[in-house]
């Protein structure tokens, strides 16, 4: 093709495996009948799993309050000590950000994840499901201290919370026979949507955020809400959509899904927390907007995907002001 670039089918933005990325109310793993097997490269994530039917609504029941935690002895929690690093990549530049995780913690939250409510498609039901994820003792406490590293990295509010949502967003997707806690995201280096999107709801809500988890039941997908301007929210809801399953520019939300295709339906908005809107939100709109011009021009053949000159450079630019395409891992020591 004459004047035209190919950038392979791993490098294109937004196909990312949607199958059982939110568990169904079981908190089993995958039966050997029907194995998972995922397979990850810098971008597309494929996984082979039998598409999980529609729900059906179920009349609302009330679940039993997880009792207050007993609360280890430090010297119970801090065993396993292991150094891990996380990359991000911010306007251009790519760093990785240190923390320590203990194995004490991790076994601890292990033991305390709460049972999905039974009407677990109950927006209702589920607020008080997810908050508890948000709200463990002994997690803040851990959490912390990755908190005030990120905002070591930056004197503004706004720049902090894009280092936050780059790291997690980098977190390699995988599939979880649980919901996990958002410590264990971290100290796993692991996560499916909706354990990642937690994450980034507790981080971004610790900073002083509005949060809100968008649920899109049809698609079994999990995304965040972070509060922002009405004219780059999501259906004018106030909320911004932003991609967790890999790096993605915030409000871009036009990528195409593993056995599903584009996101059709209308989320349930779970709040998390009340906070700040992410006002400086014109900057992200408007390279969203672009890359989803860019994946428009693409044109699809056996061999690969073209771009004209033009739009080849533009996506260049995108991909390394928001390092679209890392393959970023952690590492511990």
């Amino acid at each position: 093709m004459s004047g035209s670039r190919c950038i392979l089918v791993a490098l294109i933005i937004g196909v990312v495996a949607l199958s059982g990325c939110v568990m169904d109310g079981s908190t089993s793993t995958p039966s050997p009948s029907s194995p998972v097997t995922p397979t990850q490269t810098s971008f597309v994530i494929v996984e082979n799993e039998e598409v999980i039917p529609a729900p059906v609504l179920t009349p609302v029941t009330t679940t039993t309050p997880t009792p207050e935690p007993t609360i280890p002895p430090v010297a119970e929690l801090e065993i396993g000590k292991r150094k891990q690093s996380y990359p991000y990549t911010t306007r251009s530049l790519s760093q990785y950000l240190y923390y320590n995780t203990y194995t004490g913690v991790n076994s601890y939250l292990q033991e305390r994840y709460p049972d999905r409510p039974t009407d677990f498609y109950n927006a209702a039901s589920l607020e008080g499901y997810y908050r508890q994820y948000v709200s463990d003792p002994v997690q803040k406490k851990y959490l912390d201290d990755l908190i005030e590293n990120i905002r070591d990295r930056s004197d503004l509010p706004q720049e902090r919370a894009r280092i936050a949502i780059s790291l997690i967003q980098h977190i390699p997707y995988t599939v979880t026979s649980h919901t996990y806690y958002p410590y264990e995201v971290l100290y796993s280096n692991s996560g499916k949507c909706e354990d990642k999107s937690i994450l980034i709801a507790y981080v971004l809500s610790q900073m002083g955020y509005g949060t809100a988890l968008l649920l899109y039941y049809p698609e079994h997908h999990m995304a965040l809400g972070l509060k922002c301007p009405k004219q780059f929210s999501i259906n004018n809801s106030g909320y911004c959509f932003v991609e967790t399953t890999t790096p993605t520019i915030m409000t871009f939300n036009n990528g195409t899904y593993t056995g599903v295709g584009r996101l059709k339906s209308q989320p349930e908005i779970i709040r998390i927390s009340d906070g700040n809107s992410f006002e400086q939100m014109e900057e992200e709109y408007t390279d969203a907007q672009a890359l989803d011009t860019v994946m428009r021009s693409a044109v699809f053949n056996a061999t690969g995907i073209y771009l004209d000159t033009i739009n080849y450079n533009q996506i260049a630019y995108l991909n390394k002001k928001y390092g679209l395409f890392d393959s970023g891992s952690s590492s511990s020591g």
